[in-house]
Protein backbone atom coordinates (compact mmCIF):
# COMPACT_ATOMS: atom_id res chain seq x y z
CA UNK A 1 0.00 0.00 0.00
CA UNK A 2 2.93 2.32 0.91
CA UNK A 3 4.59 1.36 -2.23
CA UNK A 4 1.44 2.61 -3.91
CA UNK A 5 1.00 5.47 -2.57
CA UNK A 6 4.34 6.77 -3.41
CA UNK A 7 4.44 5.36 -7.15
CA UNK A 8 4.50 9.23 -8.76
CA UNK A 9 6.73 10.54 -6.30
CA UNK A 10 9.94 12.55 -7.88
CA UNK A 11 12.69 13.46 -5.67
CA UNK A 12 13.48 17.00 -5.01
CA UNK A 13 16.55 18.51 -6.58
CA UNK A 14 19.65 18.61 -4.39
CA UNK A 15 20.35 22.34 -5.15
CA UNK A 16 17.05 23.45 -3.23
CA UNK A 17 17.82 22.00 0.19
CA UNK A 18 18.62 23.86 2.87
CA UNK A 19 21.86 22.55 4.79
CA UNK A 20 21.94 22.65 8.95
CA UNK A 21 24.54 23.90 10.26
CA UNK A 22 26.80 22.15 11.94
CA UNK A 23 26.64 22.08 15.93
CA UNK A 24 28.65 24.60 17.75
CA UNK A 25 31.66 23.21 19.78
CA UNK A 26 30.76 22.08 22.92
CA UNK A 27 32.85 24.17 25.81
CA UNK A 28 35.66 22.42 27.34
CA UNK A 29 35.26 21.58 30.91
CA UNK A 30 36.79 23.91 33.38
CA UNK A 31 39.05 22.92 36.29
CA UNK A 32 38.11 24.13 39.19
CA UNK A 33 39.71 27.16 41.06
CA UNK A 34 41.69 26.85 44.05
CA UNK A 35 40.46 28.90 46.86
CA UNK A 36 42.41 31.76 47.93
CA UNK A 37 45.34 31.22 49.67
CA UNK A 38 45.58 31.65 53.40
CA UNK A 39 48.58 31.63 55.92
CA UNK A 40 50.01 28.74 57.88
CA UNK A 41 52.59 28.50 60.33
CA UNK A 42 55.29 26.69 59.51
CA UNK A 43 56.80 24.83 62.33
CA UNK A 44 60.13 22.82 62.07
CA UNK A 45 61.00 20.18 65.33
CA UNK A 46 63.35 17.14 64.94
CA UNK A 47 63.68 16.89 61.00
CA UNK A 48 59.72 17.04 61.28
CA UNK A 49 57.61 19.76 59.36
CA UNK A 50 54.47 20.48 60.56
CA UNK A 51 51.72 23.44 59.09
CA UNK A 52 48.50 24.68 60.64
CA UNK A 53 45.99 27.09 59.47
CA UNK A 54 44.45 29.52 62.34
CA UNK A 55 42.43 28.14 64.79
CA UNK A 56 44.21 24.73 64.52
CA UNK A 57 45.97 23.84 67.73
CA UNK A 58 49.15 22.46 68.72
CA UNK A 59 46.92 19.17 69.44
CA UNK A 60 45.50 18.48 66.30
CA UNK A 61 48.73 18.78 64.58
CA UNK A 62 50.35 16.61 66.82
CA UNK A 63 47.79 13.71 66.23
CA UNK A 64 48.04 13.68 63.20
CA UNK A 65 51.74 13.67 63.61
CA UNK A 66 51.65 10.98 65.33
CA UNK A 67 49.56 8.91 62.65
CA UNK A 68 46.35 8.42 64.54
CA UNK A 69 44.50 10.18 61.59
CA UNK A 70 44.30 7.55 59.07
CA UNK A 71 44.39 8.64 55.12
CA UNK A 72 41.67 8.51 53.38
CA UNK A 73 43.48 8.44 49.97
CA UNK A 74 46.61 8.40 48.54
CA UNK A 75 48.55 10.62 46.13
CA UNK A 76 52.07 8.59 44.83
CA UNK A 77 54.37 10.86 42.65
CA UNK A 78 57.53 8.73 42.84
CA UNK A 79 58.60 8.68 39.59
CA UNK A 80 56.80 11.78 38.10
CA UNK A 81 58.57 15.09 37.13
CA UNK A 82 58.42 18.37 38.34
CA UNK A 83 55.97 19.66 36.02
CA UNK A 84 53.65 16.68 36.21
CA UNK A 85 53.62 16.45 39.86
CA UNK A 86 52.49 20.20 40.27
CA UNK A 87 48.96 19.88 38.17
CA UNK A 88 48.71 15.70 39.70
CA UNK A 89 49.09 17.42 43.25
CA UNK A 90 46.32 20.08 42.69
CA UNK A 91 43.67 17.55 41.13
CA UNK A 92 44.23 15.28 43.86
CA UNK A 93 43.85 18.18 46.68
CA UNK A 94 40.52 19.44 44.46
CA UNK A 95 38.93 15.62 44.30
CA UNK A 96 39.53 15.47 48.26
CA UNK A 97 38.34 18.48 48.95
CA UNK A 98 34.87 17.71 46.57
CA UNK A 99 34.65 14.28 48.28
CA UNK A 100 35.03 15.60 51.83
CA UNK A 101 38.16 13.40 52.65
CA UNK A 102 40.00 14.63 56.07
CA UNK A 103 43.21 13.35 55.63
CA UNK A 104 45.20 12.38 52.66
CA UNK A 105 49.13 10.56 52.54
CA UNK A 106 51.35 12.58 49.24
CA UNK A 107 53.93 10.00 48.73
CA UNK A 108 56.77 12.29 47.59
CA UNK A 109 59.92 10.38 48.20
CA UNK A 110 62.75 11.78 50.04
CA UNK A 111 65.08 12.43 46.95
CA UNK A 112 67.45 9.89 47.79
CA UNK A 113 68.06 9.61 43.83
CA UNK A 114 68.16 12.86 43.06
CA UNK A 115 71.63 13.97 43.82
CA UNK A 116 71.00 14.79 47.32
CA UNK A 117 68.61 16.92 46.97
CA UNK A 118 64.51 15.72 47.65
CA UNK A 119 63.15 18.15 44.39
CA UNK A 120 59.41 16.63 44.31
CA UNK A 121 59.18 16.79 48.56
CA UNK A 122 60.33 20.65 48.52
CA UNK A 123 57.86 21.17 45.53
CA UNK A 124 54.83 19.74 47.33
CA UNK A 125 55.40 21.55 50.49
CA UNK A 126 56.08 24.75 48.90
CA UNK A 127 52.86 23.90 47.29
CA UNK A 128 51.17 23.26 50.11
CA UNK A 129 52.08 26.41 52.25
CA UNK A 130 51.76 28.67 48.90
CA UNK A 131 49.63 28.22 46.16
CA UNK A 132 47.37 25.55 47.70
CA UNK A 133 47.04 26.01 51.27
CA UNK A 134 43.36 27.09 51.05
CA UNK A 135 42.50 23.86 50.92
CA UNK A 136 44.94 23.03 53.75
CA UNK A 137 43.95 22.42 56.90
CA UNK A 138 46.99 21.43 58.38
CA UNK A 139 49.89 18.97 57.10
CA UNK A 140 52.69 17.14 58.47
CA UNK A 141 55.65 14.94 57.91
CA UNK A 142 54.09 10.99 57.39
CA UNK A 143 54.66 8.82 60.68
CA UNK A 144 57.84 5.96 59.76
CA UNK A 145 55.14 3.67 58.68
CA UNK A 146 53.61 5.67 56.21
CA UNK A 147 56.78 7.02 54.66
CA UNK A 148 58.47 9.39 57.21
CA UNK A 149 59.74 12.07 55.37
CA UNK A 150 59.22 11.17 52.11
CA UNK A 151 55.56 11.57 52.56
CA UNK A 152 53.45 13.98 53.87
CA UNK A 153 50.09 14.06 55.54
CA UNK A 154 47.41 16.48 54.71
CA UNK A 155 44.13 17.81 56.64
CA UNK A 156 42.13 19.30 53.86
CA UNK A 157 39.75 22.04 54.41
CA UNK A 158 36.61 21.42 54.04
Amino acid sequence: MFLEAISGAVPLDGRDRVRKPPAPPKPLPREPELPPTSALTVEREDGMVTARGAGVSRAQVAELRSGRIRPEATLDLHGTTSADAEPALRRFLLESARLRRRCVLIVHGRGLHSDGAAVLRDLVRHALVGPMSGLVHSLSTAHVRDGGDGATYVMVRA
